[in-house]
């Protein structure tokens, strides 16, 4: 015939653990220390970037002089006529205008040392 069927676990059968609740991490004041601590470390080193990436005034010379000396030998010699002087010293006038604006521009005859020379 029919046979019951218990619905209660048998003590053989382990039993379904509840799951313990999880707590929330402890945030203590020296770890909130820290934090602002290496925020305000990481916000300091960006700005001192940009700002001497963009806004720093720099100083670059241009070897205008020497420029010049080279294309009167190559005038000299018959290698440049007067058109081409004229396209060279567009050249020259391209570069200078691509400078940019943080950067103020010195001969190179002025310079020394410790300054970036630009040669067109």
């Amino acid at each position: 015939m029919l046979q019951e069927v218990s619905l209660q676990p048998s003590s053989a059968t382990p039993q379904a653990v509840a799951p313990t609740p999880k707590r929330a991490p402890v945030i203590t004041t020296s770890s909130v220390i820290k934090l602002c601590l290496l925020v305000s470390l990481l916000s300091s080193a960006a700005s001192l970037a940009l700002y001497d990436r963009y806004f720093a005034q720099k100083i670059v010379a241009v070897d205008i002089k020497t420029f010049l000396e080279n294309k009167k030998a190559e005038m000299i010699a018959g290698q440049l006529d007067a058109e081409g002087m004229k396209k060279e010293l567009d050249k020259l006038e391209a570069v200078v205008a691509a400078i940019p604006k943080n950067k103020a521009v010195l001969l190179g005859d002025l310079v020394v040392k410790n300054v970036e020379v630009i040669k067109p």
